[in-house]
């Protein structure tokens, strides 16, 4: 804009402010207060140049740290609006409520004119400092605006046309604000209103999302007055406990809802609302699952349809479930409510979470087996959280992820000066950190046999010797140990101390692997509805045959390996997944379907097991035994015998696991 434009937008601005009270002003009363407030109250001259504010990388950084998890769930959102407007030479930003820009999307930048304009990440946008804008305007009167052209404050910014949109929080907070900007927009306001309703509709998304981010802990019910509704994150939300109290509930259920104001905590129950208890909502779930359920409002009549979700942990029945599945995570049946998530329908799991639950405050070291992906570190946490050190500290080490000349370092600390490259105020070691609370000691395996005997006086002494030190410091933890490796073919090897696995072995657990577990298919979609969470998408179903399918798969991985092919069938697939949704290498990896048997079979064992001399069969049994570290599954098909025939034989020949109290080797 030439030097003529600019004088003639600051006279005109100058005037609108002077005569802001005289009748018949065409402008819109926001704009002719924001004019007002530039000029009388921030002090700022619309046609002087001023500086931006550009805050560094580090200050950059803190403000985004603790806007951590609204900008992860915000993330997909801004890319999905750039998508949508980047084609037309837009840049996308978002801003935290002071107007800082955090994050930043521009694919179209010709001659860098955004850079040139102050568009990017680090700079302040508050109305405060730059005028009427956007970004800043939308955070004085907490509402969307779109600023168009020579509307801005500043001639400085009249090339931008910029819609934006506040986004707040639970209580009602502002959080940030979303903006959608161009240098290249037509002289008509007109043109911008689809962006600006583009904006508003992510706003309202993210802010949505992180209500659901926010609110997973809890129940929550999704409502529209449409029966055929399909995404959860459009719709009204509310969040409530147990007890049917609600908690939260995002900005369009408060609107139309509660009056406008956030729910106190405590102070409405469903009750208030529907007139019906928790009980009941989780009765007709079960009656019907996957089926919207009606409720009508208490204060107007209203029908409205409502999709409940249970908190995080906890699964619902599924629409096409051949029957309601149990709710799980109560705690009830299986010893403690922090390993409500692991032992869902799954005999197995659940005896070993009861046996679990019994050593936690015994001062029993624990050591945990099992193939690669199956959750022991999740079941460590679990183990934790189920104690009497669960407000002490969890502090986990991966024996196998840090290099063996860092290790050592890693787990004991060392003082200043120990050695060349260490800190001048030395490091508290894992071993240090976790005293009070539980030391969790993953692929325990791989530690070096020096380190071996270290650990070893940690747990018989109580004591802790730091590199570089010359006293020792006492500790009081509880070591939890895991691996997948057999300890005991490493201590023939000479790679593992014995005396070291006795003592880490007060109590053995091996967790089943994924393909052997009874619940897989809870497990399945247990998963799949937190994937749906954690990618901010609307709830997805699996068709009956992609169900099927992941319930052969061999799962090498484990539940690892299941929760990446589900992420990577959300990211690609619609709202239902079939097989073709999930990664080709699952079919690939599919065990072969038994061959039928081509004469009739008239023993329940294999003749050679049932011709063995009971004392043989012990020892073939046992030897397998060892050789899969006590999983009974692997060692029945190694001896071709069926599964539960292995566990009458175990019996009748007093086979007793080394974690019941059997040998240990």
């Amino acid at each position: 804009m030439g030097s003529h434009e600019n004088n003639q937008h600051v006279a005109n601005v100058m005037s609108t402010v002077e005569r802001s009270a005289a009748p018949g002003v065409v402008l819109d009363d926001w704009l002719r207060q924001s004019w007002h407030r530039s000029v009388e109250s921030y002090r700022l001259d619309p046609g002087r140049t001023y500086s931006r504010r550009v805050l560094t990388g580090p200050e950059v950084r803190e403000a985004s740290d603790r806007l951590g998890v609204f900008l992860d769930v915000a993330r997909p959102h801004i890319d999905d609006l750039d998508r949508h407007v980047s084609v037309a030479n837009y840049c996308i930003l978002l801003t935290d409520a002071s107007g800082l820009t955090l994050d930043y999307r521009s694919r179209i930048d010709p001659d860098g004119g955004f850079k040139k304009a102050g568009v990017r990440v680090g700079i302040c946008w508050s109305e405060q400092e730059e005028g009427t804008c956007g970004i800043g305007t939308a955070i004085i009167t907490r509402t969307p605006v779109l600023v168009h052209k020579t509307e801005h404050f500043r001639a400085d910014n009249i090339p931008l046309s910029c819609s934006a949109a506040p986004l707040f929080g639970l209580d009602d907070e502002l959080i940030g604000v979303l903006d959608a900007s161009t240098l290249y927009s037509p002289y008509k306001r007109d043109s911008q209103a689809l962006v600006f309703h583009l904006v508003n509709e992510k706003a309202l998304l993210i802010e949505n999302a992180y209500a659901e981010r926010t609110l997973r802990q809890h129940w929550r019910l999704s409502l529209s007055p449409r029966v055929d509704h399909r995404s959860p994150e459009a719709d009204l939300m509310i969040a409530f406990n147990d007890d049917g109290l609600l908690v939260g509930a995002n900005r369009p259920a408060r609107q139309r809802l509660l009056g406008g104001s956030a729910p106190k905590r405590g102070a409405m129950c469903l009750e208030d609302l529907f007139g019906c208890t928790l009980d009941e909502l989780l009765a007709l779930t079960h009656r019907a699952p996957g089926a919207p359920l009606p409720l009508r409002l208490s204060a107007t009549g209203a029908l409205l349809y409502g999709q409940l979700r249970a908190p995080a942990g906890r699964v619902l029945p599924q629409r096409g479930a051949a029957a309601p599945l149990p709710l799980v995570g109560t705690g009830a049946d299986i010893g403690h409510e922090a390993f409500a998530h692991l032992a869902t329908g799954d005999r197995q799991m659940q005896q070993i979470v009861q046996k679990a639950c019994k050593v936690a405050d015994r001062n029993i070291p624990v050591m945990l087996l099992g193939e690669t992906g199956t959750g022991k570190e999740a079941f460590a946490k679990a183990l934790h959280q189920a104690s009497n050190r669960r407000a002490k500290p969890f502090v986990a080490l991966n024996c196998a992820a840090i290099p063996e000349s860092l290790i050592e370092s890693e787990l004991f600390g060392y003082r200043e000066g120990a050695f060349t490259g260490a800190r001048s105020r030395g490091s508290k070691g894992k071993i240090a950190q976790a005293d009070g609370g539980t030391l969790f000691l993953d692929e325990i395996g791989d530690m070096p046999l020096l380190l071996q005997s270290r650990l070893l006086r940690v747990l018989a002494e109580g004591e802790l010797l730091p590199l570089g030190a010359d006293e020792p410091v006492t500790v009081a933890l509880q070591v939890i140990c895991a691996t997948h490796q057999s300890l005991t073919e490493l201590i023939r090897a000479g790679r593992f101390r014995e005396d070291l696995y006795y003592r880490l072995g007060g109590a053995v657990f091996q967790l089943p692997a994924l393909r052997e577990r009874d619940d897989i298919g809870d497990i399945i979609r247990r998963v799949l509805h937190e994937e749906c969470e954690t990618m901010a998408r609307p709830w997805v179903e699996l068709e009956p045959a992609a169900l099927a399918f992941l319930k052969r798969c061999r799962w090498p991985g484990n539940i690892r390996q299941l929760r990446h092919a589900i992420r990577y069938a959300c990211a690609v697939g619609g709202e239902r997944l079939g097989i073709t949704d999930f990664p080709k290498e699952l079919a690939a990896d599919l065990p072969a379907e038994p061959a039928p048997p081509s004469l009739p079979v008239q023993a329940s064992e294999p003749a050679v097991a049932s011709a063995a001399p009971p004392r043989d069969q012990r020892v073939a049994m046992v030897e397998a035994l060892r050789r899969h570290q006590w999983h009974v599954s692997p060692a029945a098909r190694e001896l071709g015998m069926p599964r539960s025939s292995f566990y009458r034989k175990m019996a009748s020949l007093q086979i007793v696991p080394p974690n019941q109290g059997g040998e240990l080797a």
